[in-house]
């Protein structure tokens, strides 16, 4: 019995350790996102979005269990946001945000599924011309920081 529970506890805190890992990750990837021309925000977000509706159309459908893989990838693709040169970082971001948005899919814990909504809220925002408000990032900065 204690030895589930055990196991119980130390999952919880392997998925907690990864959400702020990529929460500390989104937070320099937002600020990469704004700091892009509109029309690079715009052709980031057709592709990955396009690669998303490929995989959920190819009925590979992100699973739990490889959230692993996801949270690794992201943090590769998190290097690549941080180079110096503009492609490398923009299809850093891309993967990133692909990334993100696979690790957090369909996730019990309440803390995860808001981290899934900011990287949506990301994609839309680069889809879109609108940024986003001063008061969004205000509330998000005390929310998530």
């Amino acid at each position: 019995m204690e030895a589930v529970s055990n196991n119980k506890w130390v999952q919880r805190t392997t998925v907690f350790a990864r959400y702020l890992n990529l929460l500390r990750q989104f937070n320099t990837v937002n600020e990469a996102i704004s700091s892009l021309l509109p029309d690079q925000r715009r052709s980031i977000a057709m592709t990955a979005l396009a690669e998303l509706t490929r995989a959920e159309t190819a009925g590979m459908e992100p699973m739990v269990s490889e959230a692993t893989n996801w949270s690794v990838e992201a943090s590769v693709a998190y290097a690549r946001v941080r180079s110096p040169h503009s492609s490398i970082r923009l299809a850093g971001l891309k993967r990133w945000l692909v990334c993100a948005y696979r690790a957090t899919f369909n996730s019990p814990y309440g803390e995860v599924q808001n981290l899934h909504r900011l990287v949506l809220r990301a994609l839309r925002q680069m889809h879109g011309e609108e940024l986003p408000k001063t008061s969004d990032q205000r509330r998000d900065q005390r929310r998530y920081a």
